[in-house]
């Protein structure tokens, strides 16, 4: 593994913003490195403010969109709200739904199945709006490259509203109107929102043009969650959707979340929606019934949610069960001389194949696919690393594929079986050519050098206000050279793979460490070797443990 330093700011930046400012200098440089370089723009992301939100009239369609369903409000039309099985998907319904349900309507909802009709827009779904009598379908999160699907809407007398964040093909679905930031001659200023913040804006727009009283910023949680899922970049917008969602799932979580963060014993941060409710939410998708999560996310009765909740547990602990299944077998099928992995079986669970290829991206480092036979088709999941354009990769060769869409680092597809090997052979040698002949190196990024003498509870605080992380806007990795243990060192977990001990710097300055899966470091450790470490900075509150600041370890790299 390669670590790297981040651009470094000039000194007189450095100067001018900490003069300003009044902040240690380290934390200048996080900043100046996050593009923030002045006391204005400081303010804006220490505190992101709502009222900042860009105009949803801004984007093409909105206006054309909003006369219409205020139109459908007005007549008490049908409305149907369907949208995809993931986190996105089904947040993006339960907060359509649930404000539709608030203006007097009778709205319907569906979730495609995804076992028997695929990812977005189906035909079954198609039908199941036309027996319901509804006059407008909107797709939420889906949609984009429907074009077949929105032509049997029309031709069903279906107005059709699609709000996606997917990119576009050339030729786009003759819908009644599409909201979406990414589409041509669209001038939205923003690009990164996920399916639900594009329903965000919607809801927006409607509030602002009836001059509505609702306040839907109770539904800036659910918007928080999907992003977080989704893997957006947590900057402009998104920033501050993620800030003020993340205050609401805090202050007044909806019934369907109680169940699963009643034992967190503070404040929920973004990776609890990365690794607690985000995997719970998709489980029902992946394994049963997307249907599953929107029942639970607008389930007002506690004791009704909870009994959903439980149901949905239930199924998370079958989906980590297939999902280590389907990985252990996938990465006894890798070939380790190749550019690319792209590996198959014949009754995998489709549910769990995204998982699955990230796990693989992780242990090997490449862009990677899973799929998994049905009838005669390859359905599956692809996932790329860092700084490797995924879906221009899959696009390149379209001429193989069925289905495909998605972005950057992750994308869906489905090629028949007689295709396969073309495709893999094509899709090889395009990663390899565009990659020169230098296969991918891990590398991990750091932001700055500092001793422990800088890790306190003042600097902490400030630390923490640079949150939410994610995409474009990364914890902050630190790296502190010539380390050793003070001799204080125990195995954790239930496999004993962790290791947790003291630490102390070449200052002799002493902090807390955890090193997930870094057993294999126990011994030199223990033996008080000197190494050098990249890691980020957070407070251990396990257990209702007291709260200390401790060092969550990324890389070790002995001397």
């Amino acid at each position: 593994m390669n670590w790297e330093i981040r651009e470094q700011p000039s000194k007189d930046k450095l100067e001018e913003l900490q003069s300003n400012l009044n902040i240690p200098e380290f934390i200048c440089t996080l900043l100046l490195q996050r593009n923030i370089d002045s006391l204005k723009l400081a303010q804006g992301y220490f505190r992101p403010n709502l009222d900042e939100l860009h105009d949803p009239f801004l984007m093409k369609d909105m206006d054309k969109t909003v006369n219409r369903l205020i139109r459908a409000i007005k007549g008490r039309e049908k409305i149907m709200i369907l949208g995809d099985y993931d986190v996105d998907g089904t947040t993006s319904v339960s907060m359509l739904y649930d404000y539709f349900k608030k203006k007097a309507l009778d709205p319907i909802y569906y979730i495609p199945d995804r076992y028997k009709e695929g990812y977005g827009v189906s035909e079954e779904s198609i039908d199941y709006a036309a027996e319901n009598n509804v006059s407008i379908l909107i797709t939420i999160d889906c949609g984009i490259k429907a074009n077949d699907k929105i032509e049997s809407a029309n031709n069903k007398g279906i107005d059709v509203i699609i709000c996606d964040h997917h990119i576009p093909d050339t030729n786009i679905p003759k819908a009644y109107s599409i909201i979406n930031p990414n589409q041509n001659k669209c001038d939205y200023p923003f690009k990164g929102l996920c399916g639900c913040g594009i329903g965000f804006k919607l809801i927006s727009a409607i509030e602002k043009k009836t001059k509505g009283n609702e306040d839907i910023n109770e539904y800036l949680d659910l918007v928080a969650i999907a992003t977080i899922a989704d893997q957006m970049p947590m900057i402009n917008e998104n920033r501050t959707i993620v800030h003020h969602g993340l205050k609401v799932l805090n202050k007044n979580p909806r019934a369907g979340f109680h169940f699963f963060i009643r034992s967190i014993n503070r404040d929920l941060v973004e990776s609890d929606i990365s690794f607690n409710i985000g995997p719970r939410i998709n489980a029902s998708g992946r394994m049963k019934s997307g249907m599953i999560s929107v029942q639970l996310m607008t389930e007002k009765d506690i004791n009704k949610a909870y009994k959903i909740a439980q149901e949905i547990e239930s199924i998370n602990l079958l989906r980590r069960a297939k999902e280590k299944e389907v990985t252990d077998e996938a990465i006894e099928k890798t070939d380790p001389v190749k550019f690319t992995n792209i590996v198959y079986g014949d009754d995998w669970n489709k549910g769990v194949l995204g998982i699955a290829a990230s796990r693989l991206v992780d242990k090997f480092y490449k862009p990677t696919i899973v799929l998994t036979l049905e009838n005669d088709t390859y359905t599956g999941s692809a996932r790329s690393v860092p700084n490797f354009d995924l879906y221009d990769a899959i696009d390149s060769g379209k001429e193989y594929l069925d289905q495909y869409g998605g972005h950057k680092y992750a994308a869906g597809l489905s090629i028949k079986e007689h295709n396969l090997k073309s495709f893999i052979n094509h899709f090889e040698s395009y990663v390899k050519s565009v990659m020169q002949n230098q296969m991918f190196t891990k590398t991990i990024g750091y932001d700055i050098e500092i001793n422990f003498s800088e890790i306190n509870e003042s600097n902490f605080k400030i630390l923490s206000r640079m949150s939410p992380f994610g995409l474009s806007n990364n914890k902050p990795i630190f790296r502190t050279n010539y380390c050793s243990g003070t001799g204080n060192i125990r195995l954790m977990g239930k496999d004993k793979t962790h290791i947790k001990f003291e630490i102390k710097d070449s200052q002799d300055y002493k902090i807390q460490a955890i090193g997930f899966n870094m057993s294999e470091h126990y011994e030199q450790i223990n033996n008080k070797e000197t190494f050098d470490i990249l890691y980020t900075i957070s407070r251990n509150t396990f257990n209702n443990s007291a709260a200390t600041l401790e060092l969550n370890l990324k890389s070790i790299s002995f001397k």
